[in-house]
């Protein structure tokens, strides 16, 4: 499967929609160029190698309006409109395991 994100330099891909990518921090913040039918998976991946985020921690991505959560496997064209502003956050598992 072709990812499709890029830069939105113009030329990029077709039907694309532009999303804001920030880091949790609030210290990086680009805007990058989707296929609106690429899983959420897919445009996570390519938001933290495109800011240099660590690859051992797993990743979610996080509506910047509603605070929802953006389910990994959907598309992001249903989840989503074009223009928002979309947070990139370690996901966090917390208590699992830890009953003895």
């Amino acid at each position: 499967m072709k990812t499709e994100v890029s830069s939105p330099s113009g030329g990029g891909v077709p039907d694309a929609m532009i999303v804001h990518a920030v880091n949790v921090t609030g210290s990086q913040e680009i805007p990058i160029e989707v296929g609106p039918s690429l899983s959420v998976r897919s445009v996570t991946d390519a938001i933290a190698h495109r800011m240099a985020l660590p690859t051992d921690v797993a990743w979610s991505l996080r509506d910047d309006r509603s605070s929802a959560y953006l389910d990994d496997e959907g598309a992001i064209g249903d989840q989503i409109a074009p223009g928002s502003r979309v947070v990139i956050t370690p996901k966090s598992h917390l208590g699992g395991g830890l009953l003895g």
